[in-house]
């Protein structure tokens, strides 16, 4: 036990005293990490607000008298040109395909008129709109000219028809209904943040211990200082866990650090309780989080150290790690793009039921057998896993390559 204690004190105060390191594993991932949120949330609301102000080019052919007096009754203000004849036409849909024009609206020739003079089974006017869907201001001319502006005309003229549009009005859909959504706001809140809190959980317990543990063991090989260390009285298992458990406790402590500073930055990047994503945890959710996130740490670690193990210098020991952290990214994307309850089963595969359950707690939907066999096979693997580290650790071969 003492042996442990040596060895993990040994390498606490090799990260601690050095505060350059202190700096890039515990504080600079922050700092980046609600930078880039914070970053991508500006640009995404500026984007939202360039579009909104963007004063769209729509061509019209055959514009009737009653739509351009309905647009300006509304204050509608759009960059309106005449699309009359084929070479405007034709100029219409090349602006439109290259993004420098919006949208193109194609009314029937006397559309007027066949609206005054309709008779039941005759044809019904089409207006026809052309648009870009890969261009933003396209998009969004479509979206509100073609779904709701044109659809403000027909109403007026089908009133204009009739005299009273309540005659043909079989029914209305939430016209007058401000209670129509029935949600937990605390559970939407923390479904939001379970989309991404796994990915990011697993990125950063992964990553904070991977650059020191590379070093713990493949860096001691390549400095020479891993013989020494070995014919030492400490026991060689002694060396393992004091080594495993120091990079499960740095690992732990930076992941804390990085989830609760998501936690609290995150509601307020995303615009708070004003945007609708206000998060609170319940003391039984924090527990499940830290227990689920020391066994995760440790079995990370366990999986660092022994790819090091086999390795004889740093680079080599980083390039073994690295398929298994893009395996782990994968697994932890997958959960940001899965909306189907998952099965009993889906528990019981490594890392991927981990990123499962995260997701659970913070939506309140996790039960306690999915989290039990997840906690457990997760403690089970990292024990094996350092059970395959004691063995390569007695092995003189292994040890000295």
């Amino acid at each position: 036990m003492s042996g442990i204690k040596h060895i993990f004190g040994k390498e606490m105060a090799r990260v601690f005293k050095d505060r350059k390191m202190i700096f890039s594993v515990f504080v600079l991932p922050v700092v980046v990490m609600i930078g880039i949120m914070g970053l991508t949330t500006n640009m995404a609301k500026k984007q939202a607000e360039d579009i909104e102000s963007h004063k769209s080019i729509v061509y019209i052919q055959n514009m009737p008298e009653s739509f351009e007096k309905f647009l300006a009754d509304n204050g509608l203000d759009y960059n309106m040109k005449q699309a009359n004849n084929e070479a405007v036409w034709e100029e219409a849909k090349t602006e439109i395909k290259d993004g420098e024009a919006d949208l193109l609206i194609e009314f029937p020739k006397q559309f007027e008129e066949q609206v005054a003079s309709y008779e039941a089974g005759q044809d019904i006017p089409q207006i026809k709109t052309y648009y870009n869907p890969s261009e933003n201001y396209s998009a969004a001319a479509y979206r509100e000219i073609s779904e709701n502006i044109l659809e403000g005309y027909r109403q007026m003229l089908l009133l204009e028809r009739i005299g009273d549009i309540n005659e043909v009005t079989i029914f209305t859909v939430n016209s007058d209904n401000a209670e129509m959504i029935i949600q937990d706001d605390q559970k939407a809140s923390g479904k939001a943040l379970g989309t991404m809190l796994p990915y990011f959980i697993t990125i950063l317990l992964f990553a904070g211990a991977m650059g020191i543990g590379t070093d713990m063991i493949a860096g001691e090989k390549e400095r020479g200082t891993m013989a020494s260390l070995l014919v030492s009285p400490v026991k060689r298992n002694a060396i393992v866990l004091g080594k495993v458990f120091s990079l499960m406790a740095i690992s732990g402590i930076s992941s804390v650090i990085y989830v609760g500073a998501m936690v609290v930055a995150m509601p307020k990047v995303m615009g708070g309780a004003d945007a609708g994503f206000d998060v609170s945890l319940t003391a039984a959710q924090i527990a499940m989080l830290a227990v689920l996130m020391v066994a995760l740490a440790f079995f990370y670690s366990a999986i660092i150290v022994v790819v090091s193990v086999f390795a004889k210098t740093v680079k080599e020991a980083n390039t073994y790690v690295m398929p298994a952290y893009m395996l782990i990214l994968i697994v932890g994307m997958i959960t940001m793009f899965t909306n189907k309850e998952p099965e009993f089963s889906s528990f019981c595969v490594p890392i991927y039921n981990s990123a499962l359950v995260l997701q659970g707690i913070l939506s309140g939907e996790v039960t306690m057998a999915q989290y039990g066999i997840t906690l457990g096979m997760t403690i089970v693997l990292g024990l094996a896993l350092c059970g395959i580290i004691v063995k390569a650790f007695e092995s003189e071969k292994v040890m000295s390559c």
